[in-house]
Parts: structure tokens; sequence; C-alpha cells
């Protein structure tokens, strides 16, 4: 079917997809490479405010674009989605598992995801129906030129970071220890809670990712987008809330959630 390219970049963890729906024509090999596993040290982070961060699961049906031939004709495959759909409001399973067991997009692999998208990127029916969901929300059945679809608008949060890297971490070109990034963030630790040093100054003079050149600002992303480490402590913050010092293979993080 035809794929669009979609690049979401994030700090700790950036995962390239080639999202069911766009607009140039690809294969349908999976999407997302084992070299794709990538840190923010190997590429820029940008902000994209317009976009949207989803995942689907496509049901194609015979006639429809790049259909393939076992696909099931247009009335049992919209009754095939519905009893998925039902099957999820109900509970016995979840998105990303039905989504595995039974999309016929590339996306199954990552459970549907396809990373963040902005308009454009994808077919204006697709466009539509996801840039209209409030955050958790889940789409009802709807057509595209390649078959049925139900859509589930992530939820995000917005974060800052400080990374110390270390020699030994993950992709770290660092060279002090790891005792001595220890001791650098816990001094910074100490200046952001005594008020002598903001966050955003911390992570502009300190931090080892790119994103020290916009105060540490990783934009927004949803779950499953970062290290374990890293979503738990983000995504138990509220909005101004600072974390401990996490570690994660890449170094020491100090997190402020800013949405």
């Amino acid at each position: 079917m035809s794929l669009k390219n979609l690049t979401l970049l994030l700090a700790v963890l950036i995962v390239s997809v080639s999202a069911c729906g766009g607009e140039t024509e690809t294969s349908n090999a999976d999407p997302v490479s084992d070299d794709t596993d990538l840190t923010v040290e190997d590429t820029e982070v940008i902000e994209r405010p317009d976009m949207v961060y989803a995942s689907h699961i496509l049901i194609p049906f015979q006639g429809c674009m790049q259909a393939p031939v076992e696909a099931p004709s247009m009335e049992d495959a919209r009754i095939l989605l519905a009893s998925i759909a039902d099957s999820i409001s109900s509970g016995q399973i979840t998105f990303g598992e039905a989504a595995s067991r039974n999309s016929s997009c590339p996306s199954s692999a990552q459970g549907g995801s396809l990373g963040g998208f902005v308009r454009g990127q994808m077919v204006p029916e697709f466009d539509e129906v996801a840039f209209n969901l409030a955050p958790g929300e889940i789409s009802s059945i709807f057509e595209t030129a390649y078959g049925f679809h139900i859509i589930l608008r992530q939820e995000t949060i917005q974060a800052s970071h400080i990374l110390l890297a270390y020699q030994g971490a993950e992709r770290s070109a660092a060279t002090r220890s790891k005792e001595e990034a220890l001791e650098i963030i816990e001094g910074l630790q100490d200046s952001i809670s005594d008020g002598s040093l903001t966050f955003v100054d911390a992570a502009a003079a300190n931090s080892d990712c790119p994103s020290s050149s916009a105060g540490g600002d990783l934009g927004p992303f949803p779950r499953g987008a970062m290290t374990p480490a890293f979503e738990e402590a983000a995504f138990a913050l509220e909005p101004g809330g600072i974390s401990g010092i996490v570690e994660t293979p890449f170094g020491y993080h100090l997190i402020m959630r800013t949405e």
C-alpha cells in the first residue's frame, strides 16, 4: 500500500516510521529497522506543535488499493473491524494488541503506532479523523482508498531534560567518569532547587543532549517513545514538576514536565 516516511525526533529514542495511508509509494517492508534506534546525540530536536501521534488498525477489502488476494469483501471487512473495535471498547484487548494481531499495515509490528505526523502527510480522510480526535480517543470506523480504519490518538506530554553522559554510557562521547557525571548533575539539581539557576539555563549550559540549544526542550512525545526509566519518570510528573536524578543507559537526567 502507499506509505509516507515520517520521522519522530525525540530524545533518548528516535523511531522512523512509514505511515500507512500516506501519499508517497514505497515498499511494504517493516518500516522500523534496528538502526533507527538512535539517541539525540545523532540528530537534531525539532518543534512540531501541529503534530499528532496516533496508532491505527487497517482492514483492507476486495477492490481497495493494493488489497491482498485474500482480502475479505467490503461488508465482511467492516464487520470484522466493528468486532475488533467492540473488543477494544469492552476491555477484552488493548488497541496495540488488536493492531498487532489484525492490522494489515506494517505499523502492526509497533502495535499500530504511526509515530507523529503533521497535516498533509496522510490522505485527507485520515488527516480529518486523526486531527479531530481528543488525546486518548478512538475513532469510529472510516474508509479510505486502502480499506477501513480505526485510529487511536495517543496522549502526549511535553518535557525538557538535562543529560549528563559519561564514559561508557550508550552513544556517549563524554570523557568524564560516571562518578563525575553524578556529582555534576547533583550540583545542578541543588542549584535549580535553591533558585540560583533556572532549569533552562542549566540545560543550555550543561546538557549533553542537542536539546540543550532549546533549553532542554524535547517537545511533545507519547508513551513508548522513550526508554522505560525516562518515560516512567516523565509521565509521573505534574506540569511544572521536576524529577529526581534518573539514570538510563545514556547517562543521568533531570526531567522537567512543561505540559
